[in-house]
């Protein structure tokens, strides 16, 4: 060091913790702001005393918080020095000679000492009995009015500065991601590692719609440091487009709504599926300070990991989904094939042919038929479509049919029955927007009177020979829909030869193209034309016509396909 008097001096003595080392250097960067040192040359000394003490705390101390080092600058008339102590015994003399940068940008062999060699015209070490001294100094002519004395180097010093806060900023977020595997809190670990490293006075996370999707809850409750108010709609949409923006008081007012505050600023948007969901500002009050290209490359570093936490989270929700369908539709099966006879084959009924089909879309059926004898040796039977799906159209179903059940052990009128099945189910579903469409009837084989009653359903068909078509329609609406409720009971004579035919609405309501069903009157006329043929042909040729209709639109079944064919025989 040159004779010169020492105008200045600051001595600080911290544990060997990397954590220490941004107070103990803005403290330093306030030192040399006050000599009139320009941005370019206070970036050099930034990045020498980062590499500097770091060196004294990772070699010097070996990253051991307990142990401690001494830094000192100060400034004479035409220098700045810099001095750092360890407890160490400094690097080897060969790599203090002509130290090189290293090869690989991620090694740490050598890096600091080659920067130091570069930035600094003055450095000196040695070994003494209390441990190993760095001292760094550099000229200036005027400290006042200090000139960059090599573009060259400046615009080098810049780049390494840049790529060394990088590989800093991405080890140090390394570890805190290892040292806790909880994203929230590796996240909020985040930030505050990006406020000390860039010197940011504000850096936070918004949502775009706050509240829309519950996994994405933590974010929103993340420590900002400062909040920068609402983003309107259209920048929301600039973010997807332009992958970034930023903002400087000189040429234009700040993006968010309440960031008047704060001078410059830049903000990267956060991505979960391809779409914008959140973002991350980082901005400084100053008007001398600028969000540089680095800056937003780091932020938008920081908002990938924080895209692909959040894209895990929105997969892990779908999974979840996924196996509580899964568990349900297992459940629903189960109660289904305990409560409905699904497979079971229909009574043989004297002097009649019945016939039975039902065809469920999904594992879960919504239709339900079953045709069963009293105790009077009168045939009761029932077509319901449910309206619904899952566990609670199965259990809606197996309600109904212990109505059934029981009504078939203790006998009674039909309107009895159903009016009762349609108070129940209306008490137990409450403002559930489900109910049942039903068809019911009681065959006396002797008298060949069928008494029918009808809540919501599509009409029986009755064909006669010689007659048309007869349309046995509903006289009440869908039960469970009203508490109180009076249906209508019907009774008609089946003659030798007639058949009753009940659908459920799968069986007209398909597609026959892109915008066009099938229909009601197209099904009662085929009915018609082929109303004498065997139960099992009738069936046959009809659903192949919807399976052939299917396979040509590539569609899968889209509704349950239920029938049943009651025809008396000849006598």
């Amino acid at each position: 060091m040159k004779n010169e008097s020492v105008i200045y001096i600051s001595a600080h003595q911290i544990p060997a913790d990397p954590k220490e080392i941004p107070p103990v250097r803005a403290r330093f960067i306030d030192f040399l702001l006050s000599l009139g040192i320009d941005d370019k040359e206070k970036e050099g000394w930034k990045l020498t005393f980062t590499e500097a003490v770091n060196n004294a705390i990772e070699h010097g101390s070996g990253d051991d918080p307990k142990k401690s080092i001494a830094v000192r600058w100060w400034s004479t008339e035409q220098s700045v020095w810099l001095e750092t102590q360890d407890e160490g015994k400094g690097p080897e003399p060969e790599k203090t000679k002509n130290p090189s940068l290293p090869e690989d940008p991620l090694s740490e062999g050598g890096r600091g000492l080659f920067i130091i060699h570069n930035f600094s015209d003055n450095f000196v070490h040695w070994r003494n009995e209390d441990g190993y001294i760095a001292r760094i100094g550099k000229s200036y002519p005027r400290l006042n009015n200090v000139i960059p004395q090599n573009t060259e180097m400046d615009a080098i010093l810049d780049e390494l500065s840049d790529c060394y806060e990088s590989l800093s900023l991405y080890d140090r977020m390394a570890e805190t991601l290892i040292e806790d595997e909880r994203v929230d809190r590796f996240i909020a670990s985040s930030l505050d590692i990006f406020m000390d490293a860039r010197d940011y006075d504000a850096i936070c996370i918004e949502m775009r719609k706050p509240g829309e999707s519950p996994e994405f809850g933590w974010v929103a409750e993340l420590r900002s440091h400062a909040a920068f108010g609402n983003l309107n709609e259209a920048l929301w949409k600039n973010l997807e487009e332009q992958e970034s923006i930023s903002w400087h008081a000189e040429t234009q007012s700040p993006s968010f709504s309440d960031a008047e505050q704060f001078s410059t600023g830049g903000v990267v948007p956060i991505y979960v599926n391809d779409k914008v969901v959140s973002l991350i500002a980082a901005a400084y009050k100053s008007k001398d300070m600028r969000i540089r290209s680095n800056d937003l490359r780091n932020l938008r570093a920081l908002a990938d990991i924080i895209g692909i936490a959040l894209s895990r989270a929105v997969m892990q929700r779908e999974q979840d989904e996924k196996k509580r369908l899964a568990t349900e539709m297992n459940i629903a099966t189960k109660l289904q094939h305990q409560l409905l006879p699904i497979d079971k084959k229909p009574p043989e009924i004297p002097g009649y042919d019945l016939f039975i089909r039902s065809i469920s879309a999904l594992e879960i059926a919504g239709d339900f038929v079953e045709v069963r004898q009293n105790s009077s040796g009168e045939y009761l039977g029932c077509i319901i479509d449910v309206m619904g799906k899952g566990v609670s159209a199965a259990i809606l179903a197996g309600i109904f049919r212990s109505q059934f059940l029981a009504f078939s052990e203790r006998g009674g009128k039909l309107v009895t029955f159903l009016e009762g099945a349609n108070k129940a189910l209306e008490t137990q579903l409450g403002d559930a927007t489900m109910f049942i469409t039903a068809f019911a009837f009681k065959l006396n084989t002797s008298s060949h009177e069928l008494s029918y009653v009808a809540a919501g359903h599509p009409p029986a068909l009755l064909f006669r020979k010689g007659q048309k078509t007869e349309q046995l329609l509903s006289k009440g609406p869908p039960i469970g829909l009203f508490n109180e409720m009076e249906y209508a009971e019907e009774t008609i004579r089946l003659n030798p030869m007639d058949r009753m035919l009940i659908v459920t609405d799968g069986l007209y309501e398909w597609s026959t193209n892109a915008t066009n069903i099938y229909g009601w009157d197209a099904m009662v006329q085929w009915f018609e034309n082929r109303r004498s043929d065997a139960p099992e042909d009738f069936w046959h040729d009809f659903y192949e016509m919807i399976v052939q209709s299917r396979t040509t639109q590539c569609i899968e079944q889209e509704d349950d396909e239920t029938i049943l064919i009651l025809t008396r025989n000849p006598e």
